[in-house]
């Protein structure tokens, strides 16, 4: 992939409407995005009219246009109409095929505006470190952080190619072997897949004391609110999926409603008390039969070019779709799907934070559009506009390491210039985040007509 050079966006403009008010006394040159609706990623009110200046890649101010000047001899795009979010951040993806693979799903990601991701746990020293090079700041890259190899019990759910430590003290060293590569989280797989080979608790707690020991995050897999529960107290705030065990055909007791899926007081109470964050990845519990009740959505050409070509196959016969949408259980896939979606509502009530994540790189998720599909499904869930934009950006950047110290996830001085354009207000429609006129990245422009190529 070239490095992308700043598209002939660079015009400057007669603005219009009021003059757009000149401070001689602030440093000359620099960028300014001046007439957008500004949605900053805090989830305070959005700024009509706004003005954001830019300077070697961050914000250097950010406001009204009334209160906030453009610096003279700067470069000023009147985005007057369009709103401005904050890139967004993807806890949960799986890069596959190596660097070339890497490097093309890149692409894919910034042509939607997805500046940072979190690869979670399949990663080998080789793509460890092609991830690493793209953290370290490329801006034809987004920013990457990796789980490295993940954890699991020996003869567990994905054990296989993994860590998979039969004593404490392989368990321990495997730890230290991940940390050594630069990896900034360690993750467990703790699954009722097959049933009952889950890394035990005391398993568990020694991953969790070595990670943080080497000064790495732990990050759980979970479907079980016990297990949940457990590591909480044994000091892992980072969960991926839900306690509502719906992850579609093939997978043990999964693809039907469970009795109760309502979380109790006892861990509600526990996440909130412990800031936990939840990336519960509605979109691969959905895309399971998504797709074959409504193919038009591969109308899409950027779709088609995003989406695993083999999946894609599969969901342009009739003959697969027929399969899905006529087997016996597909209401009750569904309906376990609602399960999932009251988790997300249920516990976004409860205080606890919830972050975007979308388990992109299995088969039925695309890179990059996955996240706007992702946002799409928190609303149904009962999130405002605002809430998932949030979450979709501020909380997800809170997550990465380390925790709390992310420069970048929301457009305030002083903060990285990862932003997306949009033509039209997400905050009226939240699948207007797919309305894209442009995406920056470290403050230089993306050239998207170079980043889509099928996979």
């Amino acid at each position: 992939m070239r490095r992308f050079k700043i598209a002939a966006f660079g015009l400057v403009l007669v603005l219009t409407g009021c003059e757009q008010r000149v401070d001689p006394s602030v440093e000359a040159g620099g960028l300014a995005l001046v007439g957008a609706q500004l949605i900053d990623g805090t989830g305070t009110a959005p700024v009509a009219d706004s003005v954001i200046v830019i300077r070697d890649g961050r914000i250097t101010a950010a406001g009204s246009r009334e209160t906030t000047s453009v610096p003279a001899g700067a470069e000023v795009i009147d985005v007057t109409g369009k709103s401005i979010i904050p890139g967004l951040v993807n806890l949960h993806v799986h890069y596959r095929g190596g660097p070339a693979g890497i490097e093309r799903q890149f692409g894919t990601q910034l042509y939607y505006g997805v500046t940072t991701a979190r690869s979670i746990g399949a990663d080998l020293p080789e793509a460890v470190a092609f991830l690493l090079e793209a953290h370290a700041g490329r801006p034809d890259f987004p920013r990457a952080y990796t789980a490295g190899l993940g954890f699991s019990h020996p003869n567990g759910f994905n054990a296989a190619g993994r860590n998979a430590p039969t004593t404490e003290d392989e368990a321990r060293a495997m730890v230290r072997n991940q940390a050594a590569l630069g990896v900034q989280f360690i993750k467990m797989w703790v699954d009722r897949r097959p049933p009952g080979l889950k890394i035990t608790p005391q398993m568990r707690t020694v991953i969790v004391d070595e990670a943080i020991r080497n000064g790495v995050v732990p990050v759980a897999h979970i479907d079980d609110e016990a297990d949940a529960i457990q590591l909480i107290r044994a000091g892992l705030r980072d969960f991926l999926h839900s306690t509502v065990l719906s992850l579609g055909p093939g997978v043990v007791d999964a693809g039907a409603p469970v009795d109760d899926p309502t979380p109790s007081p006892e861990f509600l109470q526990l996440a909130a008390e412990h800031d936990v964050v939840f990336t519960p990845t509605l979109s691969i519990v959905q895309n399971n039969w998504h797709f074959a009740e409504h193919p038009e959505l591969l109308d899409d050409p950027d779709l088609r070019a995003a989406f695993n070509p083999d999946a894609l196959a599969r969901w342009d016969r009739p003959e697969s779709r027929a399969e899905v949408v006529d087997a016996p259980d597909f209401e009750d896939r569904k309906a376990s799907f609602r399960q999932v979606q009251d988790f997300v509502k249920t516990i976004n009530e409860a205080g606890i934070q919830v972050a975007l994540g979308t388990d992109a790189g299995t088969s039925n998720v695309p890179f990059g559009w996955g996240m706007h599909h992702e946002m799409e499904l928190y609303v149904e869930a009962g999130l405002t506009p605002m809430q998932t934009i949030v979450a979709a950006t501020a909380t997800g950047a809170a997550q990465m390491s380390p925790p709390g110290e992310a420069d970048f996830g929301t457009l305030e001085v002083g903060k990285v210039a990862d932003l997306i354009v949009l033509d039209a207000d997400p905050l009226v429609d939240i699948r207007n985040t797919l309305e894209i006129d442009r995406v920056m990245r470290l403050g230089e422009w993306i050239d998207r007509t170079r980043l889509l190529s099928p996979n």
